[in-house]
């Protein structure tokens, strides 16, 4: 239905005129399956459990509060960025900082048990431990349209973990290509397009030495090189 709300379902087929056919989990008296601009549709959740302490995400302010805002980067459930946490200076009123619907960099800054979120506007106000980074120094100069190859260590719902090799074989390290980040349009399924062991083609497209994460991609750049070293699908069933 046309009510603004979100709907559990499949993709079934790419309709190539920018939409897709998606089949409902629940039609409730509607088509079993319907067209969907990419537009109106969200990739899965993020689970708790792969979050980490000072990962970035980019949210959207869903409620404003006087203790903070709620954020949705994502993740299974919204996190609160506390007054506390929503700039370098004294926050006296949070509705002069944020609005609902806006767009904010946000870190985590904390993960509890109980499954809720703390998340913070400002990364040097980020707790909480933590593993020690790893060293990207070797990866910071290469050019983001430079094609490298590398192995996939490990598929999860909202991306792959690939270790990527210099040209030279001086240097091998582990970075994420997100799931929006693996093809051009709308990847439903990342085991549908990777698998562990997979040798690929990626591009660094972000290395962040501090929290030793690096961020890749499948996806061609400016240089327009092909995005990856696999056979093409099989669409003979549609």
């Amino acid at each position: 239905p046309d009510d603004g709300q979100m709907y559990p379902g499949t993709v079934i087929k790419d309709n190539g005129d920018g939409t897709f056919q998606v089949k409902w989990d629940d039609s409730d008296g509607g088509p079993e399956d319907s067209p969907v601009k990419v537009k109106d549709m969200k990739y899965p959740p993020i689970p708790i459990d792969k979050l980490e302490v000072g990962q970035k995400f980019i949210g959207t302010v869903r409620s404003v509060r006087e203790f903070g805002a709620f954020v949705d980067m994502g993740a299974e459930t919204d996190g609160l960025v506390h007054v506390s946490r929503m700039a370098n200076e004294r926050v006296e009123d949070p509705n002069d900082y944020v609005e609902v619907g806006q767009e904010v960099d946000v870190w985590v800054s904390e993960i509890r048990d109980d499954g809720k979120l703390g998340l913070t506007m400002v990364e040097g106000k980020i707790g909480g431990g933590g593993r020690r980074p790893a060293d990207l120094t070797a990866f910071e100069a290469v050019d983001p349209d430079e094609w490298l190859s590398g192995t996939v260590d490990n598929v999860l719902d909202f991306g792959a973990f690939v270790t990527v090799t210099l040209p030279d074989g001086s240097a091998s390290a582990s970075g994420l290509v997100h799931i929006s980040q693996i093809r051009d349009g709308f990847v439903e399924d990342v085991y549908a397009e990777v698998e562990v062991g997979q040798e690929v083609k990626v591009r660094i497209v972000n290395v962040d030495l501090e929290r030793g994460k690096m961020s890749l991609s499948m996806k061609s750049g400016f240089g327009g090189a092909p995005a990856a070293a696999r056979p093409p699908a099989d669409l003979s069933a549609f």
